[in-house]
């Protein structure tokens, strides 16, 4: 098999808009980076499914190594967390150029960032609670339940969809991409409040953790600090910050009513038509069907008025 050019390559492998969007080290480090490792690993005929489980067994290391709670343990655990995200863009990669892509490995994938998202602050906490310090892992356990609620909640509210979709009688018209496509990074607002939400959820997004580890397994290698310190300080904020995101993520979208209004972006109703719920069916049903059966409704309430 011929080695295509890394040009060639970045046509067929990258996702669209690649340069534009996700965050910055995914856009200008990690994803050309990981276009090379795909250009060797390509003519070994190695499947898009089997980087992802070696990208997770990576993933699942680095909670172990990190669960040693020493410096060596972080440093190791630092370097398999950076070589996770790595895997995890290249198995993306093999699959678009053998245009290989499906539901089966978007659902691998998911498992694997939900896993990890649970498992690398438990395996932080593990590391501390040596010596019957159980409230360092019940920190690393607040903040893996908060990082992983952050990440489920797209995925609940998508398997609400189905749900609907499963006790719907009628037709619905599908909408790609009405449910909003990715979009550039946005700036930091001005507003304070907005600001200090914005930075929040930023702390908590995988890419910012996995750097924000390996930065502070380095800087206590060059302290020599064998209690690590700076990482319990970490853990501590972290646990807090997770829960407190996850609480407001799931309360706003509530209050939104984010699962109808997404629903409704992908999924729209013909023309003329309404969407009702009775004895546990959903039903698609024409507007004109059903203002006749209120005015027949509502007549025979008449003639039964009328017979007393």
């Amino acid at each position: 098999m011929s080695i295509p050019k890394l040009d060639e390559l970045s046509r067929r492998c990258q996702k669209p808009d690649s340069t534009r969007i996700g965050n910055w080290m995914a856009r200008r480090i990690t994803r050309p980076l990981a276009l090379r490792v795909t250009r060797v690993v390509l003519p070994l005929g190695v499947s898009a499914h089997a980087v992802t489980l070696s990208a997770w067994a990576a993933g699942l290391a680095a909670a172990f190594s990190f669960g040693w709670g020493s410096i060596g343990g972080w440093l190791l655990g630092a370097a398999l967390l950076q070589l996770w995200y790595l895997l995890d863009h290249v198995d993306g990669q093999l699959a678009r150029y053998r245009g290989a892509e499906s539901l089966d490995g978007a659902a691998l994938d998911y498992l694997m960032h939900h896993t990890l998202n649970l498992l690398l602050p438990v395996g932080v906490g593990w590391g501390f609670a040596g010596g019957g310090h159980s409230i360092w892992l019940l920190a690393g356990l607040a903040w893996g339940t908060g990082s992983l609620l952050i990440g489920l909640v797209n995925d609940a509210r998508y398997k609400s969809f189905i749900k609907r979709l499963k006790r719907l009688r009628g037709e619905l018209r599908v909408i790609g991409g009405g449910g909003g496509r990715p979009v550039p990074p946005k700036p930091l607002p001005l507003h304070p409040k907005a600001a200090l939400a914005w930075c929040v959820r930023k702390f908590c997004e995988p890419h910012f953790v996995m750097n924000a580890l390996t930065l502070l397994a380095i800087l206590q290698w060059l302290l020599a600090d064998p209690s690590l310190f700076i990482g319990r300080v970490y853990l501590a904020g972290m646990a807090f910050l997770a829960v407190a995101a996850a609480a407001a993520v799931i309360i706003r979208s509530l209050r939104r009513g984010a699962a109808e209004e997404e629903f409704a972006a992908w999924f729209q109703l013909p023309d003329g038509s309404s969407l009702t719920f009775k004895d546990g069916w959903w039903s698609v049903t024409s507007d004109d069907v059903e203002g006749a059966a209120s005015k027949s409704g509502a007549l025979n309430e008449i003639r039964s008025e009328a017979s007393r």
